[in-house]
């Protein structure tokens, strides 16, 4: 049996590690489904999977007529290669997600994914057919007389999980960080459950067009006021810099998002920094890129989303090399505080410094105006 650890931030870094262990691409992302699966089941929150493999966790509210359910939602997928055929002795790898365009060049490390988890050694020897395909050639290493199944997922071989610096270094960051942000706050929730529902989602196929959030969202299998955080982690921005805390996201490059979902996380952050002074967090449209708040966004939900400023975004490393992921250490655990805070502030989300001061019009103004 796995020894639980006995701090909120031991927690969430350990379940951040087990998730890192499982590589995954979108439509491969089994190991990653196993490894929340069985964290949910340690820690006593019930969960089901939908027809495409979407994980929905749940916890019972202890007043959910009164208020309205809160979802925090991350994908399970990374971007990577899923292999699609073979050209004499090599792999054809296609490119699964947006990867940069240095991984494409020779003597790319990959580890090929197996369906048992096994990782094979690999490397790319260069593009392969027309640029628009977005393929490359792989040469196997370790081969080891394995049976390679066609489609099988291809990922960079980098560390899966470390502590450096302060900063947390990973294949990806993007977006397991979302994924064990999610199973620390649930973890801390179950034992005493805020007054509305709250939803753990773990989806699939993000990085090829947020395939699992949408058909989520399409399917209906939230209630329809329920209020959906997309978490990830997201290039840095002037704003949304690296140590500077979790960001709150007003938007993303589709759409803007929901003041009412965010007003949760504005009062839990209002909350936290009352608290605790060495809580950060800041605020900001993330328009780099689009998240799954999007997705509900379109299906008429009240989202908004929750972003890790993320180097070496997608594995592209300044210098076009192929690199680890990174976050910072404290903003992954203020992360975790913050949606933890906010499932408890849903009931209250109204009630924030700005809200007040703004619903509040001096006597001396409204006389100038004559009220």
């Amino acid at each position: 049996m796995t020894t639980m650890p006995t701090t909120n931030d031991d927690r969430a870094l350990d379940f951040l590690a087990r998730l890192g262990a499982q590589p995954a691409v979108a439509f491969h992302e089994n190991g990653v489904a196993t490894a929340v699966r069985g964290a949910l089941t340690e820690i006593g929150v019930s969960w089901r999977t939908d027809n495409f493999g979407n994980i929905i966790a749940r916890i019972q509210g202890s007043d959910p007529d009164e208020v309205p359910p809160i979802a925090f939602m991350a994908h399970m997928d990374h971007p990577g290669f899923e292999i699609v055929g073979r050209d004499g002795d090599y792999l054809i790898g296609k490119a699964s997600g947006g990867i940069p365009p240095g991984a494409f060049a020779p003597g790319v490390p990959l580890q090929v994914i197996l369906p048992a988890g096994r990782r094979l050694s690999a490397e790319t020897v260069g593009p392969h057919g027309a640029e628009r395909e977005r393929q490359v050639q792989i040469r196997l290493i370790d081969f080891s007389g394995a049976d390679v199944p066609i489609p099988s997922p291809a990922v960079f071989d980098l560390p899966d999980f470390s502590i450096e610096d302060d900063h947390i270094v990973m294949r990806a960051a993007d977006d397991l960080a979302g994924g064990g942000c999610i199973l620390s706050a649930l973890a801390s929730l179950r034992d005493d459950p805020p007054a509305g529902e709250v939803y753990g989602l773990f989806t699939r196929a993000e990085e090829v067009g947020l395939v699992g959030a949408r058909l989520l969202a399409e399917a209906r299998t939230l209630p329809m006021d329920t209020l959906v955080v997309s978490l990830e982690s997201s290039r840095t921005l002037p704003g949304a810099e690296i140590g500077g805390g979790p960001v709150i996201r007003v938007g993303d490059a589709g759409s803007t998002f929901n003041s009412d979902a965010e007003s949760a996380l504005i009062r839990a952050r209002e909350v936290l920094s009352a608290d605790d002074s060495g809580f950060r967090c800041q605020r900001q449209l993330m328009s780099g890129g689009v998240c799954e708040a999007s997705a509900f966004n379109a299906w008429g939900y009240r989202s908004t989303g929750v972003a890790f400023p993320l180097g070496n975004y997608h594995n592209g490393a300044e210098d076009g090399s192929i690199a680890a992921e990174y976050i910072h250490r404290d903003d992954y655990l203020n992360g975790a505080a913050l949606i933890t805070e906010a499932a408890r502030q849903v009931s209250m989300r109204w009630d924030t410094a700005f809200s007040r001061r703004i619903r509040q019009v001096p006597d001396a103004m409204r006389a100038r105006l004559g009220g």
